[in-house]
């Protein structure tokens, strides 16, 4: 009979049950150590631990055990690096996000490898454990009224340090230039100088004063992010004084104080997860890649929307990671819908078209600093930016739009600098 040391090792083929398998790239290794740490590692992070223990039964092994399902070296260097596949049995993961991490990011160093965890996979009937986005950009558009574009959102700048009434008036300006969506920016929460529930009334009252100019309410997304039992605090408050949408601040607050949020609120608001932070999550060689950490984890989870980190095209792998990202968050996956794409970060009304030209039109664009850094103030900066996305769907290039728009144009002379 094999040594249950021997049972990691698997054919795909041989997996009977639900599972998430789980990609990762593998350093420190070697061809003399790398069969035997990865085994280590699978029986480590499940029934075992570096040596063998009288307690784990051949019953356990086979239920509960991970299984490597596939293990190659690729020359990187002066390193080898491996791609390990592993599957964790469901089960195991306790049906919580905490859980799932502990399992496949590693917690005991006499069995932990250097692992960068690049793709996860549900396999068996596993995405019938997550629910997934309860919302769509269907409901978005719904909410918005705005069709065959890509929306506009813009963010609040600055970014904290006034009150709600000040608030206001900056989310006036913007909404009176004609942008869809308002959010937050992540770095204000529920602070004792402007809380939740007093920007939802106050910026709630702008938006419809804006209407009565621009014939359409600008929708706005508040920052709940808090402790988890606040977090469900300021969104009762927050639908309590009007709100439509909100904002969680997902990698800090908590995977799974995201999921609740969604799970208990995603039917009566329209949730953005924010990425804030993830860099602490993803380095060159270890952490979570993006694609899984803001791609998959997210949608999961159940957001509707998820900000994503803009990249030009100078970088090409930047840009490999940000398309594998859109992917991760788009791409069919069995019974769970995808999310909305969310660009923000450095956009402006210069580079719209080609971030339209990857994304589509079903997309929301953000556009802070560029709105309220427009020479003629935040509306005209709005105004801009609403004629720079027109153009892009219409296919009209930017200096064409800009001769029937005074703004768009003063815009192209600033940003061009």
């Amino acid at each position: 009979m094999l040594d249950y040391f021997d049972y990691p090792y698997s054919r795909p083929e041989q997996l009977a049950g639900d599972y998430i398998v789980a990609t990762y790239l593998v350093y420190g290794t070697d061809c003399g150590n790398v069969l035997k740490k990865a085994g280590n590692f699978a029986v480590g992070q499940t029934v075992g631990t570096w040596i063998k223990i009288p307690g784990v039964t051949p019953e356990m092994v086979e239920s509960y055990q991970a299984r490597i399902l596939s293990l190659q070296l690729v020359p990187a260097g002066e390193e080898q690096v491996a791609v390990v596949r592993l599957a964790f049995p469901l089960a195991n993961l306790a049906g919580n996000f905490a859980m799932m991490f502990t399992a496949l990011m590693g917690n005991d160093v006499s069995t932990a490898l250097r692992t960068k965890l690049v793709d996860l996979e549900l396999a068996g009937n596993a995405a019938a454990a997550f629910k997934g986005p309860a919302q769509s950009m269907d409901d978005l558009r719904g909410l918005t009224g705005v069709y065959g574009r890509p929306l506009i959102l813009n963010m609040i700048k600055p970014c904290t340090g006034f009150s709600p009434a000040d608030g206001a008036k900056l989310f006036y300006q913007a909404a009176l230039g004609g942008v869809d969506l308002i959010k937050d920016d992540e770095l204000l929460g529920n602070t004792g100088y402007n809380q939740v529930a007093d920007r939802v009334t106050e910026y709630t009252k702008a938006a419809k004063e804006a209407a009565e100019s621009t014939g359409k309410e600008t929708i706005y997304f508040v920052n709940i992010t808090d402790r988890p039992a606040r977090m469900r605090d300021n969104a009762k408050a927050a639908i309590a004084a009007g709100a439509k949408g909100c904002l969680v601040n997902f990698v800090f607050a908590g995977m799974d104080a995201l999921a609740e949020i969604c799970e208990e609120f995603g039917d009566r608001m329209f949730i953005m997860a924010h990425y804030a932070g993830v860099g602490a999550m993803n380095w060159q060689r270890g952490g979570i890649a993006n694609p899984v950490y803001i791609g998959l984890i997210p949608r999961l989870a159940g957001a509707h929307a998820v900000m994503t980190m803009f990249v030009g095209e100078n970088n090409a792998a930047d840009r490999y990671d940000f398309l594998k990202t859109v992917q991760a968050q788009r791409l069919p996956l069995q019974n769970i819908g995808p999310v909305v794409t969310t660009v923000g970060g450095g956009v402006t009304p210069l580079n719209l078209a080609s971030i339209y030209h990857d994304l589509g039109k079903d997309a929301i664009l953000g556009v802070g600093g560029a709105i309220q850094g427009h020479p003629g103030g935040a509306a005209c900066g709005a105004k801009a930016t609403m004629s720079a996305v027109k153009a892009a769907v219409a296919g009209i290039s930017l200096d064409e739009a800009a001769e029937s728009c005074e703004h768009l144009q003063a815009a192209i002379d600033c940003w061009r600098k």
